[in-house]
């Protein structure tokens, strides 16, 4: 009886968000049931705990391998191990929609505690959470159900995707999608600013706290999603331009300029449009990209379902919340914003924000276009066509360097001409140095792109480092230059990864031996191995440094019995500043196959800038938690900062 509790709590869950979505829109058109309103916290939070209580009943029955379940049967089986089975119950639709609607009961819950909101502000806000959590609950409920009972009952199940048997399908999916339906929180602050005609001095501050924290989790969401694409799919990059890839970092582009606006916003009551604006189009972007994800209807490898039932009730959903929500922008935005003039002389935190803001902006219009354009060509009969990586490479990198730049003046911008020319010099001959040195050693031709994409990740860390030094060392200032400085090391690793990244693909037998710059690799044969639901041949090669042994790589072609799929799974040795990686392709004989060998350069630095962004985002919430002193509340808004942080 397992499934059949786990639904009923599953409708529990939903109907308590109902009642106090009710509740909380009669409290908005001051009825005599108004008075209720004090029970919506309550409420939300009962749904959350059902629903959590649902989705540890999920877990349980793919635990006891209950194959019953429908969605148990189609996505474990009794040999797979332990940790997949429980990242199994995301790792389908079913699945990930239910923990999507959990986070963002969660979220709500979370935000309806929140004391610190006027009564009829706070009112608005859980109406439009829980009417949120109240459409994707239904959508659950109606077109992805994850304890629907199949009879008869199958002895087996299906087994899990062989590309989700991974570490990062336990640690991605959750991440994300907690990113993904967090920006629910500022979306509802908009659309509750919206509705009670608020001043941004009610809400901005708490919006800017919970984007924050979403952003975050979006960030490391992107960065555990990389590094499994990295050592899963065997091809050894980190980002393909993939839809999906894409679709998640449409809404990253999007909350990365809010956060800016939101400063602006804050503390000189700037750009409150483009705020609201922007809150509204996250969110949508975040609906849009699980459509994109479980509707199957663009092709890609990260993309596990297709249904298009399913995607037509996602695209309803983002039709009910985009389309009123746009309406009252139109109709409302315009007279909350009648006080933030559009004129920014001699205002320069609203000059650099709505810079940054506007970059970020049209970098996300480029990878939105180069995405969604081949779906419509070929919707329009035109045929087929495809977008490729010169495409986002040519247009978005110039504008994710510019960036970089504009970050790295907007921290410095008070400094003495002077100084500025002095630390664009050092970085200059820094960038150069290193561009020289890479470029000899590897002997791959100077790039000026590279270039200046080295330079401006320097410019960006020195910048940052310029403005701990001379300025008070507050929190503030920590978490701007921590969001630049992760900026700054993504920017470093994915230019020095692709700019010198060194690779090559041949024959190779036992005993044989390949050189690849100061590496060499010797193959010292194979063996068979046996896991606990596939079977794989194991090569093992013996890689030397400068002709001392440093370690193996141990690449495997695997066959898994269930799905009756072949993968390959890379080797990686992890140097100290580069990987040695090698993925094996066809086999010829019982000795040789082909593989390919890449030398991977400085690619850490990609997960690293991850997690200091990650962790900046986090600090920057956790600051806006803490209590002022009462002289700082008495100090000017627009002279109590001298740098601005993201």
């Amino acid at each position: 009886m397992l499934a059949e509790i786990g639904h009923i709590l599953l409708i529990l869950g939903i109907a308590s968000t109902m009642v106090a979505s009710l509740l909380s829109g009669c409290s908005m058109l001051k009825t005599p049931v108004t008075s209720l309103s004090n029970l919506v916290p309550q409420l939300l939070s009962i749904g959350f705990s059902a629903i959590l209580m649902a989705t540890f009943i999920l877990a349980a029955c793919f635990y006891l391998d209950d194959f019953s379940v429908r969605y148990v049967a189609q996505h474990s089986n009794s040999a797979l191990p332990i940790a997949f089975k429980i990242a199994a119950v995301w790792g389908g639709h079913e699945g990930s929609f239910l923990f999507m609607v959990l986070a963002l009961s969660g979220w709500s819950s979370l935000v309806s505690k929140d004391k610190r909101l006027p009564a009829d502000y706070a009112n608005a806000t859980r109406f439009v959470l829980s009417t949120t959590v109240l459409l994707l609950g239904i959508y659950c409920l109606w077109l992805s159900n994850p304890f629907l009972r199949q009879i008869p009952s199958p002895l087996e199940g299906r087994d899990l995707n062989p590309m989700l048997q991974d570490i990062g399908l336990i640690l991605h999916p959750p991440l994300l999608y907690m990113g993904y339906i967090g920006f629910a929180v500022p979306f509802a602050f908009a659309i509750a600013a919206l509705l009670t005609r608020s001043p941004a001095k009610v809400w901005v501050g708490q919006c800017r706290q919970w984007t924050l924290m979403t952003w975050a989790f979006l960030t490391v969401g992107i960065g555990i999603g990389s590094w499994w694409a990295y050592h899963e799919l065997g091809w050894g990059g980190w980002w393909f331009w993939d839809p999906v890839e894409n679709a998640s970092l449409l809404p990253w582009l999007t909350a990365t300029a809010l956060i800016h606006c939101l400063i602006a916003t804050e503390q000189n009551n700037k750009l409150v449009s483009w705020s609201l604006l922007l809150a509204i189009i996250t969110f949508a972007l975040s609906i849009l990209g699980t459509f994109v994800v479980r509707s199957g209807v663009l092709t890609s490898v990260h993309a596990f379902a297709s249904d298009p039932m399913r995607g037509s009730g996602l695209l309803l959903i983002l039709t009910i919340l985009l389309i009123p929500s746009l309406f009252l922008f139109a109709l409302r935005g315009a007279h909350l914003a009648k006080d933030s003039s559009v004129n920014m002389g001699g205002n320069t935190l609203a000059l650099w924000m709505t810079i940054s803001a506007g970059l970020l902006s049209s970098m996300m219009l480029i990878v939105m276009l180069g995405t969604f354009y081949p779906m419509v060509y070929a919707a329009m009969g035109l045929g087929t066509l495809s977008v490729g990586a010169p495409y986002f490479n040519s247009l978005f990198v110039p504008l994710a360097i510019i960036v970089a730049f504009s970050a790295a003046y907007s921290t410095v911008q008070r400094l003495s001409l002077p100084r500025q020319i002095a630390l664009l010099l050092i970085a200059s001959l820094i960038a150069l140095a290193t561009n020289y040195a890479l470029s000899r050693f590897h002997q791959i031709p100077f790039s000026v792109l590279v270039f200046f994409a080295i330079l401006a990740g320097f410019v960006l860390l020195i910048s940052g480092a310029t403005a701990i030094t001379t300025q008070a060392k507050a929190l503030r200032t920590w978490v701007m230059v921590l969001g630049h400085t992760g900026l700054a090391v993504t920017l470093l690793g994915a230019t020095l990864l692709s700019g010198f990244n060194n690779e090559t693909s041949l024959k190779m037998t036992r005993g044989s031996t390949v050189i690849l710059g100061t590496y060499s690799l010797i193959h010292q044969g194979s063996s068979w191995h046996i896991g606990p639901n596939y079977t794989a041949e194991r090569i093992t090669m013996e890689v030397r440094k400068n002709g001392s042994v440093i370690g193996h790589v141990k690449p495997e072609k695997r066959h898994y019995t269930v799905r009756t799929m072949n993968m390959s799974e890379a080797g990686v040795l992890r140097d100290v500043l580069s990987d040695v990686y090698v993925t094996l392709g066809s086999k010829f004989d019982a000795n040789t196959y082909a593989v390919r060998i890449q030398i991977k350069p400085f690619v850490h630095l990609l997960w690293v800038g991850g997690f200091i962004m990650m962790l900046a985002g986090f600090l920057g919430a956790l600051r806006k938690l803490m209590p002022t002193s009462p002289a700082a509340n008495r100090t000017n808004p627009a002279k109590q900062y001298k740098h601005y942080e993201v």
